[in-house]
């Protein structure tokens, strides 16, 4: 059972590490279509970080359930809350 634990815990790490670059590469040609810059450019940094602490995981072989918790928590309230929090951002940054 342990093995098939592993096996999950890899997958997962890897499919939120390439979901986080993926999406941060969408927020990045956002911008270059014209949306707004800076709460764009906020997500990106934030999934870009996200991705390369996923891909470190993965390099260094070191996978625990506190990461993968954590991002899929996260990214789930980013995708629920980004269209009240785009606006926001940018009424901030203005």
């Amino acid at each position: 059972m342990s093995n098939l634990q592993d096996r999950y815990q890899i997958t997962i790490t890897k499919i939120i590490a390439y979901y986080g670059l993926f999406y941060a590469a969408v927020k990045v040609y956002a911008i270059f279509q014209g949306l707004w810059f800076w709460p764009n450019l906020l997500i990106a940094v934030f999934l870009g970080i996200m991705a390369a602490v996923g891909f470190y995981i993965v390099k260094k072989e070191k996978y625990n359930w506190y990461f993968i918790v954590v991002c899929i928590i996260l990214v789930s309230a980013l995708r629920y809350y980004e269209s009240q929090l785009v606006p926001y951002l940018q009424q901030v940054f203005q």
